[in-house]
């Protein structure tokens, strides 16, 4: 009986000094209640470090045993969890439940004194909106043999910040929009090929259009009257957002 408490002892030891510290790729440290923002949509399916939406999560661990550590969705706002991508090793997911915890099952391991790779990453695609910021509070925390927290945790903001519509950024792509309140379609010009997506407040996809360089329209006859938004991403990545009304 003496040994089992010698080892339940050391165990307990082992997590009171173990530690788990967060950077982006930069280096740069993710603290607990840190706000990240930014102000572009990303593309989860060719999600890069090159991407101005993508965030990059280094986890270290200090201690001289591997730790286990999950996310947990603590809340979100202006958001469904669709159109994202969160990777944290051995999982990707395209959406995520508040309240729920990834991995579901089984845990993300960092190694003894090393840290976890460049897999582990959070990009956002969901324009909320157009008149409210999109947030996603992130927890990640340590869990022990049982799948009990351990250790102290770190929660922060990825918030992409609406900055309204910006007709520099459509210029710079080459995007001319004739009209953003629409009755039947939406018109405009394009000096490359790209790919519209349009976005109901709730960020729902409602259609998508791969228009060429030249006259483009995009069919809107069917919806209802409403706020929506137009996502432009150009052949060079490029990216712009517009609100568009539909009479």
């Amino acid at each position: 009986m003496k040994k089992i408490f010698v080892v339940i002892a050391c165990f307990y030891t082992f997590l009171s000094f173990s530690q788990m510290t967060m950077k982006k790729l930069d280096g740069t440290p993710i603290l607990n209640g840190d706000v990240l923002t930014f102000s572009s949509l990303g593309d989860p399916a060719t999600a890069s470090s090159s991407d101005p939406a993508y965030l990059g999560l280094k986890i270290y661990n200090s201690s001289n045993s591997n730790i286990n550590v999950k996310m947990k969705l603590i809340s979100m706002s202006n958001a469904d969890g669709s159109n994202l991508q969160f990777c944290i090793d051995p999982i990707c997911v395209g959406t995520l439940t508040v309240g729920n915890s990834y991995p579901a099952s089984g845990n993300s391991v960092v190694p003894a004194n090393g840290q976890n790779g460049n897999f582990d990453h959070f990009i956002n695609n969901n324009p909320g909106n157009g008149t409210s910021n999109v947030e996603y509070v992130l927890k990640f925390y340590m869990v022990n043999s049982f799948g009990a927290e351990v250790g102290a945790s770190i929660t922060f903001t990825y918030r992409y910040a609406i900055l309204g519509v910006s007709t520099n950024a459509l210029a710079n792509m080459g995007v001319d929009v004739k009209s953003t309140l629409v009755s039947s379609q939406v018109e405009f010009d394009a000096n490359s090929n790209g790919k519209a997506e349009l976005y109901d407040i709730n960020g729902r996809t409602i259609t998508a259009l791969s228009y060429t360089a030249g006259y483009n329209y995009l069919d809107v006859s069917n919806l209802n009257a409403a706020l929506y938004i137009l996502n432009f991403t150009n052949e060079e990545g490029k990216k712009a957002a517009l609100k568009i009304i539909k009479k």
